[in-house]
């Protein structure tokens, strides 16, 4: 048990005469064979009272000491103000409540991270009491029955696997790696139940704000100890990277706190903790994605970096107030993982030669269209690395940084602190970059420096969100682009989607009916369409899916395309000119075999494609 000023009890208490020095070393070395904490061999050796040991304590501590054994029944309503779990993991519980004074006794007083968390949760003062963790775990059984193979799930899980590396000796509180669950096998359901178990724990917290002035991406690591929302936090994040999601949601509703993540591009609810979690969780990431704790009414971003089993993951921190509370989107990135080679970011094979062609230029545009969550990020990247070469100068400009690439000066872009894309653009033209990977363009002084920057010999990538290369094109003139530099910059226009595929394991084939059949085209009609769609199983989770594959659309921009795109043309004109162009393959011709080949389902056709 940790002390004021770090003294040790057998110490203080050979100050006070209350043992002899030769009573102490003896109790020590019995200690370090049997693991028991110094005042519990006392106590036992007859040497010291279980009574006198705890008032000595409750002095010290300034706590007076509360004998539970001599405790009336604690009433089921003060009982049910903290989870079990969160009682027997950190050896607290409440006795009574007067008014807004709970009075609870804990086994460690210096554990100020559990009083706060409590404190936060039952909206209480706190009037605390000392007792032992026996007498605790004691009356804990007395009322809720002997879960001995429960308390400290977590603890257990944690000590198998110190992966997280260690935390920052705090004072008064045990030093320790991070605790999480352990991890499903790669073909399991996400069912969590040591996310359960330490939701139970998690009451409410709020950790200690890094004193440091440095910009740093803050570590959870370094936010404290084992306080039960860290746990419930650390063991969802773990669990929604192991199972390869690429954003959590965390969601609080009037009476219900939901959380979900994607997997796959689709989400799926995995947990639901207590509704009482959602403003102190809330309040924990904002404090550690170095937010302001106290705003509740605008939107805000940050930044978190979580170290979990063989490596570190950076999230982008995403909260915006609602009608219930503060919604909370974690978008979990990985600048360590390896950059997808050209040749397997998924396009056909007569695709990625008119695409590699383009990159052959010293200049132009190539621009990745497609949603949110479409691969255009993984592809811009994996096509700039494909021109990372020591004779040129390459470098991006981006918010977050998704990659890593060595020999690439990469700009990260930080809004709050007034450095935007366009002053990333022009401070990485002015060092005269050969290649630059623009992560967006999305407002109009950061387009027209790009678009500039073509006649000059420079070779861009950029990505923007729209349905279509149509729809990128007329966003960008709707937003002030001149359509005569938006012509003769563009080289090449690529349509990206990310599709579902079939699980092998449950994959089954079926005759799709006449009214389907019709969706693929006059060759289908009056004959026989096989499609394919997975049953669900547990290798998928039961959604019949696992995995994605990219489908693109890869257009060069020829002669008339770019007229047709100067003269501003109507939709219908720039369409014909984009179909026209030799070898030019649809986003639905696409589609369309990939469900023929038993790639992906009819219905995810329609998902997508609409």
């Amino acid at each position: 048990m940790a002390t004021k000023k770090g003294h040790r009890i057998g110490e203080m208490l050979m100050d006070e005469e209350i043992i002899t020095k030769d009573q102490l070393q003896e109790c020590l070395q019995e200690q370090k064979v049997t693991g028991e904490k110094v005042g519990e061999v006392m106590v036992r050796k007859g040497y010291v009272t279980h009574e006198v040991l705890y008032a000595f304590l409750g002095n010290q501590f300034g706590i007076p000491y509360m004998p539970l054994n001599e405790m009336q029944n604690i009433s089921q309503a003060v009982l049910k103000l903290l989870p079990e779990q969160l009682m027997r993991s950190q050896h607290v519980i409440p006795v009574t409540k007067k008014g807004n004074t709970l009075i609870l006794a804990l086994a460690d007083p210096s554990n100020v991270f559990v009083t706060d968390d409590i404190k936060l949760s039952t909206h209480c003062d706190l009037d605390l009491r000392l007792t032992s963790e026996k007498e605790i775990k004691t009356a804990l059984d007395k009322y809720f029955g002997f879960k001995e193979e429960d308390a400290g799930e977590l603890v257990k899980a944690s000590s198998k696997d110190d992966s997280f590396g260690a935390v920052p000796s705090v004072p008064g509180m045990n030093a320790g790696g991070m605790q999480h669950a352990s991890m499903p096998s790669a073909g399991s359901a996400p069912s969590v139940p040591s996310m359960a178990t330490s939701a139970a724990s998690a009451a409410a917290a709020y950790p200690e704000t890094s004193s440091s002035g440095s910009s740093a991406i803050p570590t959870a690591s370094a936010m404290g100890g084992d306080t039960p929302v860290l746990n419930f936090l650390t063991s969802v994040l773990v669990e929604a990277t192991k199972v390869g999601a690429t954003d959590v949601h965390f969601e609080p509703y009037e009476r219900s706190f939901r959380i979900r993540w994607r997997i796959d591009g689709i989400l799926q609810e995995v947990q639901s903790p207590p509704r009482t979690l959602a403003s102190a969780l809330a309040a924990k990431i904002k404090t550690m994605a170095e937010m302001d704790p106290n705003e509740k009414r605008t939107a805000q971003q940050g930044r978190l970096k979580l170290k979990i089993p063989g490596k570190e993951v950076s999230m982008l921190i995403m909260i915006a107030p609602t009608l219930w509370g503060e919604k909370i989107v974690m978008r979990i990135l990985n600048a360590e993982t390896p950059i997808v080679d050209l040749d397997k970011v998924g396009m056909e094979p007569n695709q990625l030669q008119i695409f590699r062609q383009q990159l052959q230029l010293p200049s132009g545009m190539i621009l990745i269209v497609g949603p949110k969550g479409s691969g255009k990020t993984t592809t811009a990247y994996a096509t700039l690395n494909a021109l990372n070469h020591p004779t040129k100068n390459v470098s991006s400009v981006d918010e977050p940084v998704d990659y890593s690439l060595s020999g690439v000066n990469q700009v990260v872009v930080i809004e709050k602190r007034g450095f935007t894309y366009a002053n990333g653009v022009r401070a990485m033209l002015e060092q005269d970059s050969d290649v630059l990977l623009v992560g967006e363009m999305h407002d109009i002084e950061t387009a027209r420096l790009v678009l500039d920057a073509v006649p000059t010999g420079h070779l861009i990538i950029s990505t923007l969100h729209a349905n279509d290369t149509l729809g990128a094109i007329q966003y960008l003139i709707n937003m002030g682009v001149e359509p005569y530099l938006l012509g003769s910059s563009l080289n090449l226009l690529v349509n990206q989607r990310l599709v579902r595929i079939i699980c092998p394991k449950c994959k089954e084939s079926y005759e799709a009916t006449a009214d389907i059949a019709k969706r693929f085209g006059p060759q289908a009609a009056g004959k026989k369409v096989v499609l394919y769609r997975g049953k669900g199983c547990e290798n998928c989770s039961k959604t019949g899916y696992r995995g994605r594959v990219s489908v693109f659309e890869v257009l060069p921009v020829t002669d008339n395309v770019r007229e047709a795109i100067i003269a501003k043309a109507p939709t219908v004109v720039l369409k014909k000119a984009m179909a026209d162009v030799p070898g030019f393959v649809s986003m639905k011709a696409q589609l369309e075999a990939k469900a023929l080949a038993g790639i992906t389902s009819y219905e995810e056709l329609l998902r997508v494609a609409g």
